[in-house]
């Protein structure tokens, strides 16, 4: 996307998108999570990152950059298709463990796809950064669903 979010030392922390699941919980509160609810939590971030990364994906079109150099368009595709198979797995799984299915709901509507071009980049940049955080937690609670339910 360009400067400054291709810099090295880019940062935006403070910066956070209303709806978009944050990863980051108190530790104790995720250490004493109930499987059902860990579960539940990875089902529901994911099924809604999959609406943020579809309008991440559409940002791109609309900027002009879906041929940008270093293939972002089918980065971004490729990792949305991977989503679906996480959802999908998930949502089987909490199944098959005996859980409901989590209910999600939709945070986004027609008019959050209007935005200027600045702010289309910035929530992209905001949307990739809370996946890369949303793809350790998952990996530390299937590490340890993994210790309680051994293969």
């Amino acid at each position: 996307m360009g400067s400054p979010f291709s810099d090295p030392d880019f940062s935006l922390p403070e910066v956070q998108l209303e709806y978009l699941p944050q990863a980051s919980i108190p530790y104790l509160i995720w250490r004493r999570q109930t499987h059902q609810q860990r579960l539940a939590a990875n089902y529901q971030a994911y099924s809604l990152y999959l609406e943020f990364l579809q309008l991440v994906l559409d940002d791109l079109q609309a900027l002009g950059l879906q041929g940008a150099p270093g293939q972002l368009q089918e980065e971004l595709t490729f990792t949305r298709r991977q989503v679906e198979g996480l959802v999908s797995n998930v949502g089987s799984l909490t199944v098959a463990m005996g859980y409901p299915r989590p209910e999600v709901k939709d945070p986004l509507d027609s008019t959050t796809y209007g935005r200027t071009n600045f702010e289309r980049k910035v929530r992209g940049y905001i949307v990739i950064r809370e996946y890369r955080f949303w793809i350790d937690r998952t990996e530390r609670d299937f590490k340890l669903l993994t210790y309680y339910f051994p293969a």
